[in-house]
């Protein structure tokens, strides 16, 4: 993302494996992140350095495109919250190829993303207004 600028896709090349993203983006549009072609050991982290309150989404999807390619949890805290103020988001394990975040996630809010060959395993922690900001979807 490039701060309250319309949103630059970014497609992922599978040589830039290990590299941290700056999430810079707090637009009403979406900000699209294709991860590249699963290769085992990539690893990907993109971190949000400003807090995301505009009304948009950023959408993480696979090169490959197939149900089941993105799979894990992200936990979601709200700010101030207590443990009764948590959720974590969970993708069944056959079925998705996206992860959606809404906005309204704050600064220092993180999501990694790992391939083991066959499948992106994506974990994270964000800080959020409201449970329910990210979703796992085909």
């Amino acid at each position: 993302g490039n701060g309250t600028s319309a949103a630059t896709a970014k497609v992922i090349e599978s040589a830039e494996s290990g590299e941290l993203y700056f999430i810079d983006h707090n637009h009403a549009g979406a900000l699209t992140i294709t991860l590249p072609a699963m290769k085992a050991g990539a690893y990907f982290k993109f971190l949000f350095i400003t807090d995301f309150t505009a009304a948009g989404t950023i959408v993480i999807n696979s090169k490959d495109n197939t149900a089941g390619d993105i799979v894990g949890s992200v936990f979601e805290q709200i700010t101030g919250g207590s443990n009764a103020d948590s959720a974590v988001q969970l993708s069944p394990a056959a079925t998705n190829d996206i992860l959606t975040l809404n906005d309204d996630i704050d600064i220092g809010s993180y999501i990694e993303c790992f391939c083991d060959g066959s499948k992106w395993i994506v974990s994270g922690h964000l800080s959020v207004s409201a449970v329910g900001l990210a979703a796992f979807s085909t």
